[in-house]
């Protein structure tokens, strides 16, 4: 981590907050990382593209959505859907059943 902090020019703190934040999202290139080890050139790249997004301004959803192509979008999906559904007082078990129709269709 040091030598990455020092090829971006940013402190270990910050590069250290990149790596947990991908930790704690479950970011596949972090799957079975084990504290205090080197980072893999994988794990590198992944921390340098979560940088060059924050950097950019992109936070939140956006950048989960971005991080997480392919599993952010199903997430925002649901995330919606369960909100419509709340703001119009459908039951839980009406609300799994259309959303899980809804995906359905979504991934057709």
């Amino acid at each position: 981590m040091r030598q990455l902090a020092r090829d971006l020019k940013v402190s270990r703190p910050n590069v250290g907050r990149a790596k947990n934040w991908l930790i704690e999202n479950l970011h596949p290139a972090f799957e079975g990382y084990i504290a205090e080890s080197p980072l893999t050139p994988e794990q590198a790249s992944t921390i340098i593209a979560y940088r060059s997004y924050t950097k950019a301004g992109i936070k939140g959803d956006a950048l989960l959505e971005k991080m997480f192509p392919d599993t952010a979008t199903h997430t925002a999906k649901k995330s919606a859907l369960r909100d419509l559904f709340e703001q119009h007082n459908i039951s839980p078990e009406q609300a799994a059943s259309l959303t899980h129709s809804i995906l359905r269709i979504f991934d057709s």
